[in-house]
């Protein structure tokens, strides 16, 4: 095995590599005995595992400018796009944020607190809301990489990822941190504190507590050049809507603008190549493409030693705040009367004994603004020890998270701007009066339409000892015991979503629970001293689900000094979240706009199709739960090798493969608007909808397109969909030496994805997906991260480098612009002194060259010219922090 020096341990701790790394250098001359991510078995710390592990040191983190589990999750190579709290605009996500490990998606991806579980987030059941975690007392983050876990659960197809707090914390900390980008908006602003007192040895009791607060203002669309519109001619990227203000409106086969060819540039234009005979509306132009945000962590920690045991009562507390801005509201299916005076009487082919059908982007009122409140917690009373040769840990928990949305400003009841247009108040292609204005501002609704919320509670027991000893140590084994049970629901305000049809919510009240009972085993075989084996099971037993046995091996050899091969297989197993069964089944609104395929094929206007209505539109699609779903299951294998040549440099290479069946998606909107023969089951048109459904659908609901064949909805509810395929590479090397000029840590990450390949259906071909964009996100094929640590005196500095490589676009545009995005590297350096008793001061500068976003034509998000998922949007930004320690 390895015989690491403190400097090689440092290596390790910083870049993450064995379990090893998870230990303080302290730790390395007492030789205890812990229990790491990814096993039971408590073992001496100087023994590496068969496990691939990277740790994340949370105050490294923080000397580089992060300050939340988010940021953390953003430097891990193995993680792909992630769901931030940018993708709250104009989705509705409830501002929460998620891991995404291997892309295998949020709901595959294991977070921990503390080696225990936290409540999913309110809103989907699904997902931990990074957000809930309280970054200001995590110590580290361990990143267990190779899939389900036998110990955890084995829905952790994707890997588990661990949060670990201070222990047995004594003194003060306290520290403020701000941020300020060189362009307009996004500054960021945080304090925290931490204090403990009692030593849990010397005294048998220790209690500490920690507190956060951290804000960030939001960044409009305008104020950065590469997202400021959706309309870019020359790279073929016109992302617009067809409700725009002056209005569109229709009647019969007549589409048309008063205000063509004009319009009202620069937010409503005449886009030739998209509308004959419309306006277009730059919605962009409109949108935050980073919302403000508040987070407040809590979080209080109670220990005493009772007769060699120990007694721990944990409690979590968070409080999020997420404020979005989008464009102002889309009024489609207004009639507007012969008899208005503001009806355009003499537009050419109008018939003026008839009524038109008006789409009004309602610019008096102002950008639409939604604020999604959360608030998480969790308590667990803990019991750890020692009986006879047994170590245990037993433990109650109770986690709850509640989230509500909530309207501030924008929308508008649909029923009184119809009134207002009827009785000849409104002029939908004018600027408003007074008067009208006034009608407006009455007719916007304010207040929660939304309230979630989930809950799980459980008991959990774990034992482990050793048993006889074999030529390399003794044989380890631990037994493990959980019960929990998972509640979830979901309901709407009806009187507000009844009226306001571009929340895309329909009423809806849902709501589900399960029972998870589980026993799990693990065996560690010490065979020589350059063999180690493991084995590991689970049964989980589901109240709605039945049941499922999953094993783990795993194997470490060390051939030769100071080299480790290691490999792993295992089985993984994940029932469907509560959400995905019985979240609500509610109409909103595509992401991207697509042409009705049967009364605007190929961009051409049909018969019986409406220009302002079926062309180039966002479409309204129907998703959510699905009770007919089955469990995916997985297969994960992983080979890897670990060495250290010379004294102080460490290196590993680890390949893995994952394969899932039954997998959980939804159909995308993007392949059933590609084939729309193979879903033409999924295509709802008004004619084949009830009088009920028609009513809230805005294509269906007004007097002439009620019965018509206008698309109401297509659906793409939850579904187990084909196989995925995944396997690659992950890398970590590091080095760490001592001269005249200081101490210095040298490190890199990386990760490459060899295939990454799914079928839309089973049967499907595959499809595949690594370094091109297909359906709704790419794959990147390569990610990596240097980081260099230079000591020297007070000083220390911090440079860290991350790159991700390009890959083809989404490309939904004509040949002649198809792109490929470009690699894309930031740059990060801090310098942190602390020449003063107690205090550090921190100055550094984030995206350090004011690299932008490459380009790119993806429609799926509502921020365009980029893709917000995987690039930083801040630009060059100074940051600095104070902190104070007794």
């Amino acid at each position: 095995m390895f015989k690491k020096s403190q400097i090689s341990t440092a290596v390790w701790t910083a870049l993450g590599g064995l379990v090893l790394s998870a230990v303080p250098a302290h730790a390395q001359q007492t030789l205890e005995r812990i229990e790491v991510t990814g096993s039971s078995i408590k073992r001496m710390v100087d023994t590496d595992s068969a496990l691939p592990i990277s740790v994340i040191s949370a105050a490294d983190l923080r000397a580089t400018g992060v300050n939340s589990a988010e940021g953390a999750l953003a430097k891990i190579a193995a993680s792909q796009s992630m769901t931030g709290s940018s993708q709250t605009i104009g989705s509705g996500t409830g501002g929460a944020a998620y891991a995404n490990l291997r892309g295998l998606g949020s709901n595959k991806t294991l977070v921990l607190l503390n080696g225990r579980r936290v409540a999913a987030f309110a809103f989907s059941s699904a997902s931990v809301d990074l957000n809930s975690i309280p970054f200001a007392a995590i110590d580290r983050v361990e990143v267990l990489r190779d899939g389900a876990s036998a110990i955890y659960g084995t829905d952790a197809i994707g890997g588990v990822i661990n949060f670990i707090t201070k222990r047995d914390y004594r003194g003060v900390d306290a520290s403020v941190n701000y941020s300020k980008p060189k362009e307009e908006g996004g500054v960021k602003k945080g304090v925290a504190v931490s204090g403990g007192f009692g030593n849990l040895e010397a005294d048998g009791f220790n209690v500490w507590a920690s507190i956060d607060k951290q804000t960030n203002e939001n960044v409009r669309a305008v104020d950065r050049d590469f997202a400021r519109t959706g309309v870019i001619p020359d790279k073929g990227l016109l992302k617009t809507s067809g409700t725009s203000f002056p209005a569109n409106f229709s009647q019969g086969s007549l589409s048309g603008n008063p205000s063509r060819p004009n319009c009202a540039p620069p937010f409503s234009l005449n886009l030739p190549d998209v509308s004959a005979k419309t306006c277009r509306f730059d919605y962009t132009a409109f949108i935050d493409i980073i919302p403000d945000t508040e987070t407040k962590t809590g979080l209080l920690k109670a220990s005493a030693k009772v007769g060699g045991n120990y007694l721990s009562l944990e409690h979590m507390a968070t409080d999020n705040s997420n404020i979005a801005r989008v464009a102002p509201d889309p009024v489609t299916g207004l009639s507007m009367p012969a008899s208005s005076p503001f009806f355009p009487k003499t537009y050419p082919g109008i018939d003026v004994t008839k009524p038109i059908t008006v789409g009004w982007r309602m610019i008096p009122g102002g950008a639409r603004t939604n604020q999604a409140s959360t608030k998480a917690n969790r308590t667990v009373i803990s019991l750890d020890g020692t009986y006879a040769n047994w170590d245990y840990r037993a433990g109650f928990f109770n986690a709850e998270s509640k989230g509500a949305q909530d309207i501030q400003n924008g929308y508008v009841n649909k029923s009184l701007i119809q009134k207002g247009v009827t009785d000849g108040k409104l002029n939908p292609f004018g600027e408003a009066d007074a008067a009208g204005l006034a009608i407006i501002e009455a007719a916007k609704m304010k207040g929660v339409y939304s309230n979630a919320k989930g809950s799980s509670q459980g008991l959990d027991f774990n034992a482990s000892t050793q048993l006889w000893d074999m030529a390399g140590g003794p044989v380890g084994v631990s037994v493990g015991a959980e019960f929990r049970k998972d509640k979830y629901r979901n309901d709407t305000v009806d009187s507000i979503v009844d009226n306001v049809p571009s929340l895309g919510v329909a009423p809806y009240h849902v709501s589900g629970d399960r029972k998870i009972s589980a026993l799990s085993t693990e065996w560690l075989f010490p065979v020589s001293k350059d063999v180690e084996l493991t084995f590991a099971g689970r049964f989980d037993k589901y109240s709605d689900f039945g049941s499922t046995f999953n094993p783990k091996a795993a194997i470490r050899w060390t051939p030769v000094k100071n080299v480790n091969v290691r490999a792993s297989y295992n089985t993984g197993f994940r029932a469907p979240s509560l959400d995905e069964v019985y979240g609500p089944q509610a109409v909103s609104f595509t992401g991207d706009p697509y042409d009705d395929p049967v009364l605007c094929k190929g961009g051409v206007v049909q018969p019986g199709g409406v220009e302002s209505r079926d062309c180039g539109q966002q479409g309204q699609i129907q998703s959510g739960g699905n009770t007919e779903l089955k469990p995916e299951k997985s297969k994960t294998f992983s080979l890897g090798l670990a060495f250290e040549p010379v004294k102080g440099l460490t290196a590993s290479i680890d390949y893995w493969n994952i394969k899932i069946t039954n997998s959980i998606s939804a159909v995308s909107e993007q392949a059933i608007f590609g084939d729309p023969a193979k879903y033409a089951s999924r295509y709802k048109r008004c004619k084949d909808l009830s009088s009920e459904m028609q009513a809230t659908l805005d294509r269906c609901n007004t007097p002439e397109w009620k019965n018509s064949n206008a698309l109401g909805y297509v659906v793409a509810l939850n579904d187990n969909l084909g196989d995925v395929n995944t396997d690659g590479f992950d890398f970590a090397a590091g080095y760490a030496f001592n001269n005249a000029m200081g101490r210095f840590q040298l490190g890199w990450e990386a990760t490459y994805v060899r295939s990454y390949e799914y079928q839309r259906d089973k049967g499907d071909p595959f499809i595949q997906n690594v370094g091109k964009y297909t359906d709704s996100s790419p794959v990147l094929r390569w990610q990596h991260a240097v980081t260099v640590n230079w000591r020297l005196g007070d000083f220390s500095t911090n440079f860290g480098l991350s790159h991700k490589s390009g890959y083809v676009d989404q490309n939904a545009v004509e040949d002649k612009y198809l792109n490929n995005v470009k690699a894309y590297t930031l740059a990060d350096l801090s310098v942190t002194w602390s020449g003063i008793k107690h205090t550090k001061f921190t100055v550094g500068v984030k995206n350090l060259f004011d690299t932008k976003p490459p380009f790119s034509n993806q429609g799926t998000v509502f921020q365009q010219g980029y893709d917000p998922r995987l690039t930083d949007a801040y630009g060059r930004t100074l940051l600095v922090r104070a902190s104070l320690s007794y």
